[in-house]
């Protein structure tokens, strides 16, 4: 699914990204964000205008929606590694970083790059979920789309959704699963606590 291009992009090469006009956004679409909530929108659309200059709106909405449905505790990504091609089993290697601050590394390998990615969070994690479902579309017309990963997986019997943005698929994906993750360890504190 593409969305419709917006008119006119919200930052440009003349209009670059300001904090006053995001918090503007944020306050029209009914959210309210933290401090670090907004530091990290600003970053991700900061980085997202160096890269491909032209944002519109239902850029910046994807990735406020992303930021805001994330549980408040759990491992963030920091870097991902794929090799695929014709021939070559596919690989991942993720690194992560636990809320205490501690970097954990996981390789390995899979039936295609999807399965890679997903079974070197799992292994980082040492959480197990099943993907059922997994869709990506872009956000927006144009080859630098910011495109958007949502998924479906299942932990114990029970479903688990999470979507995420970035202009690399396989990106999107391995943040999308670990989102679902960092979901399920919330719910398991919540339980516990």
């Amino acid at each position: 699914m593409i969305m419709r291009m917006s008119d006119n992009p919200l930052f440009d090469a003349t209009k670059p990204p300001i904090a006053e006009n995001i918090r503007a956004h944020i306050a029209a679409m009914g959210k309210n964000f933290t401090q670090k909530q907004f530091d990290d929108l600003f970053g991700r659309i900061q980085t997202l205008y160096e890269l491909k200059t032209v944002i519109y709106i239902e850029e910046i909405t994807a990735i406020t929606q992303e930021i805001y449905s994330q549980p408040t505790i759990g491992d963030d990504m920091i870097s991902l590694k794929t090799t695929l091609g014709p021939n070559i089993l596919p690989t991942a290697t993720v690194v992560l970083e636990t809320p205490g601050k501690e970097h954990i590394t996981s390789q390995a390998a899979g039936c295609s790059s999807t399965d890679a990615i997903c079974t070197a969070i799992s292994d980082a994690t040492q959480i197990r979920i099943f993907l059922k479902d997994l869709s990506f579309h872009t956000i927006v017309e144009g080859v630098n789309s910011l495109g958007q990963v949502s998924i479906t997986a299942e932990y114990h019997n029970r479903q688990v959704r999470a979507t995420a943005c970035s202009i690399d698929l396989l990106e999107a994906i391995a943040k999308a699963y670990l989102t679902a993750i960092n979901i399920v360890m919330d719910r398991v504190n919540q339980q516990l606590d």
